[in-house]
C-alpha cells in the first residue's frame, strides 16, 4: 500500500490547508525511471518513491511530518492525536486530516474532522472513507459518511450498516480505527497500512534511541544472516569499521530481584600497531560518533521499508551522517523497478538542511517541498514543480534548485538570516 497524498487543516503551525503529495507529474521531463506507476493506462496512478521537505528552522517541516504521524496513530492506537493551530486572537479547535492511498489498484481516500480540547475527550464531526478503481473508469463508491453521530451514507446493509450506526453515536471514536482492527475488508488496507508505517523523529530521548538499538542486537542475536548484513552496511560505509558483532551482559533488574542476559552490539574499528600488523579494537556502542550511532539506528528501519514496501519518516535525515551517505539513502529509495534496490516500492518523506541532494540527478522536481512560514506564525508548502518566477515560469530542469533555493528565490528562507548579528 502506498501514500498519495496527505491533507490537513489547523494542524500545528498551518492554519489553512495544505497538502502533502507523492503524486508524481508524469509529463515532466525528470528522472521518469524513478516514478511507479499504478493501475491501467487511461486510469492509472503515478506516484513518487521520495519527498525532501526543506525550509529554515521553526519554518514547518517537522509540523508537516507530525501532522501525517497524527493522522496515522488515530487510525492505529486509541487515542486521538493532533495540535491544532492558534493564532491571534482567534482559536479554532477543529482540524481536517485526509489519507489518499493505493492497494492492489485500488484508490482509497478517508478523511474526517475533528475537535480537539485537552480539557475534555475529543470529538468526531464528520468522517467518511471512499473507494475508486484505478483499472475502470467512473467506480467509485462511499463506503461510508458521517456527520457527528450519524451515519449518513454506507454501502453496507442491515446488520453492518447498524454496527457502523452505533460505533459513530461515540463521538469520541473514528469508526476507522474500530472497525479496520476488527478486518472488514473496506477498512483494513488502510488501518494495516497505517499500523505499519515508521517513524523517525528528533523528539525522541537518547535513551529511548539507546534502547532500540539493544532491542535490535536481541533481535540478531541468532540471525547470523542479518547480522553479516547489518555489519557489510555499516562497514561499506566506514572503511575504519572492520565488523560489528554481539555479546550478552548480565543486567540486574532490580524491580524483579533477578538477573538476565542482554545482547549489545561491540564495534570492532582496525588498529594499526607500531610493529605494522593491523589488529582491531572493540567499542561499546554508547562511546561512537554520533553518525556511526544514527545510521545503526535507521539501517533496520530503512531495511524493512525497502524488503517490505513500507512508508519511513525521518525528521531530520541528514542529521550527524555525511552529506554522500545522506545522499547515498535517498538514492536507494529512488531506485526502483525490477532490477533495483527500491523494488517494492518503499517510500521515505524526509526533513533536512543539507542540499546535497536538491538537484535533478538526486530528486524530482515534484519530489522536493519548501515550507516556508509568515511573520504572523503560519505555515505553507509548496513543491517546487509549482513554484513560478516574477514571470509565472516553472523552475526549469536544468536551473540550480539548491543555488536558487539559498538564495531565497523559493521562500522558506527569512531575508532576516541575511541581516543578523550578534
Amino acid at each position: 500500500m502506498f501514500l498519495k497524498e496527505f491533507t490537513f487543516r489547523n494542524c500545528y503551525s498551518f492554519k489553512d490547508e495544505a497538502t502533502l503529495s507523492m503524486t508524481a507529474n508524469y509529463n515532466m521531463k525528470d528522472n521518469i525511471n524513478f516514478v511507479i506507476k499504478h493501475g491501467d493506462e487511461d486510469n492509472a496512478v503515478y506516484l513518487n518513491p521520495v519527498l525532501a521537505v526543506y525550509g529554515s528552522n521553526a519554518g514547518g517541516k517537522t509540523n508537516m511530518l507530525q501532522a501525517l504521524l497524527d493522522a496515522i496513530k488515530n487510525i492505529s492506537e486509541k487515542r486521538m492525536y493532533n495540535i491544532p493551530f492558534m493564532y491571534s486572537y482567534e482559536i479554532d479547535d477543529t482540524f481536517l486530516h485526509r489519507l489518499v492511498v493505493v492497494n492492489d489498484d485500488i484508490e482509497y481516500e478517508y478523511e474526517y474532522t475533528a475537535s480537539y480540547n485537552p480539557a475534555i475527550k475529543s470529538e468526531v464531526l464528520k468522517e467518511s472513507l471512499r473507494k475508486r478503481s484505478l483499472k475502470a473508469k467512473r467506480d467509485e463508491k462511499v463506503v461510508f459518511a458521517r456527520d457527528g453521530e450519524k451515519i449518513t451514507n454506507s454501502m453496507y446493509k442491515d446488520t453492518e450498516n447498524e454496527y457502523l450506526q452505533m460505533i459513530a453515536s461515540n463521538k469520541s471514536i473514528l469508526v476507522m480505527r474500530h472497525v479496520g482492527e476488527l478486518g472488514w475488508d473496506d477498512f483494513k488496507p488502510l488501518y494495516q497500512w497505517c499500523s505499519n508505517v515508521m517513524a523517525e523523529m528528533r523528539t525522541q530521548g537518547e535513551e529511548d534511541r539507546h534502547e532500540a538499538l539493544r532491542k535490535y542486537a536481541a533481535t540478531l542475536h541468532s540471525d547470523k544472516e542479518n547480522l553479516s548484513g547489518f555489519s557489510g552496511f555499516m562497514t561499506s560505509l566506514d572503511p575504519a569499521l572492520d565488523e560489528i558483532t554481539i555479546y550478552t551482559q548480565q543486567s540486574s533488574d532490580k524491580a524483579e530481584s533477578k538477573t538476565q542476559e542482554k545482547a549489545q552490539f561491540a564495534i570492532w574499528h582496525k588498529y594499526l600497531e607500531a610493529n605494522g600488523n593491523i589488529t582491531r579494537v572493540g567499542f561499546a556502542t554508547k562511546i561512537e560518533s554520533n553518525g556511526t550511532i544514527k545510521l545503526m539506528e535507521i539501517y533496520p528501519v530503512i531495511k524493512r521499508a525497502l524488503d517490505e514496501g513500507k512508508l519511513f519518516i525521518c525528521d531530520e535525515l541528514d542529521k550527524f551522517l555525511h552529506p554522500l551517505i545522506f545522499k547515498r539513502i535517498v538514492e536507494m529509495f529512488n531506485d526502483t523497478g525490477e532490477n533495483g534496490i527500491n523494488k517494492k516500492g518503499a517510500q521515505l518523506i524526509f526533513t533536512a538542511h543539507n542540499t546535497i541532494v536538491v538537484n535533478r540527478e538526486d530528486l524530482r522536481r515534484d519530489e522536493i517541498c519548501f515550507v516556508d512560514k509568515d511573520e504572523y506564525g503560519e505555515s505553507i508548502a509548496k513543491r517546487l514543480s509549482e513554484i513560478t518566477d516574477e514571470k509565472g515560469n516553472k523552475i526549469r530542469l536544468d536551473a540550480r534548485y539548491d543555488v536558487l533555493y539559498l538564495n531565497g528565490n523559493f521562500g522558506a528562507i527569512p531575508e532576516e538570516i541575511r541581516n543578523a548579528t550578534v
